[in-house]
């Protein structure tokens, strides 16, 4: 990934102390320690390399209270990092892989201990719409629906809407988080909260699982949302223009 170019200043010729300017979008990773390499060659680069291997218990963490959330569905398993494609930020796909972002984990781990901001908040709805994906895979859901699942959950607990889904799908996450107002939102690495989540998640997936028993239901109500969707806004549209000509 390219940021562009930055200066490399030196704090005198005999100090040996070089500081390297970042872009502003590498700023998650203040106080991260950073092996530093140098390929040497026709276009010789530093690479510095990110000591990330301490968030790592973040995900497990969040994997855990999924866990605990859909246990009364099935188990979903351990965590397992071969099922996901990892970067530093969130790459909208990789291959059919859902995507987690080690700057998530960072700004989880920095809040640890204090209020949730909205941008904790959002971190934990993008890490979780990816883990209730590969959860959903292992809980028997068709490739057709575990992503949407995935975004499902995540409305659910966080009540943030996220994910680049169709507007069938968001009408889906929006009634979910507005009803329940995000189960998980004020204590989000709680085990109460996601215990208390358990009900909730189980008539998700429920609902889910009928329409992977029945693959014609779910394309009718889609059909059916959008139609009524239409319906609205031809509707809506006659009455503006009626409220025009009565004006002029």
């Amino acid at each position: 990934m390219h940021f562009g170019k930055r200066n490399i200043r030196s704090a005198g010729r005999n100090s040996g102390s070089v500081e390297v300017t970042l872009p502003v979008e590498l700023a998650v990773l203040e106080g991260i320690a950073c092996r530093l390499y140098l390929r040497d060659g026709l276009a010789p680069e530093i690479v510095l390399q990110p000591d990330l291997q301490a968030i790592m218990p973040i995900f497990e963490k969040l994997w855990d209270l999924l866990r605990l959330g859909l246990e009364g569905i099935d188990e979903i398993g351990d965590f397992a990092e071969a099922d996901y494609g990892f970067g530093l930020f969130r790459a909208a796909k990789l291959g059919t892989m859902p995507s987690l972002a080690y700057a998530d984990a960072l700004l989880i781990h920095r809040g640890l201990g204090l209020e949730v901001t909205p941008h904790m908040l959002e971190a934990f709805a993008r890490i979780v719409e990816s883990m209730a994906t590969v959860a959903a895979g292992r809980l028997g859901l068709s490739n057709d629906l575990v992503a949407l699942f995935g975004n499902q959950v995540a409305a659910l607990v966080s009540g943030e809407m996220i994910g680049a889904r169709d507007a069938f799908a968001h009408s889906l996450a929006s009634q979910s988080s507005r009803e329940d107002a995000g189960l998980c939102r004020n204590a989000p690495l709680s085990t109460d909260t996601w215990r208390r989540a358990q009900s909730a998640l189980t008539g998700v997936f429920d609902q889910f699982r009928s329409w992977g028993n029945d693959p014609a239901a779910f394309t009718k109500e889609r059909e059916l949302w959008y139609r009524a969707r239409r319906f609205e806004a031809h509707t809506s549209m006659s009455h503006g223009a009626a409220g025009a000509n009565q004006e002029i």
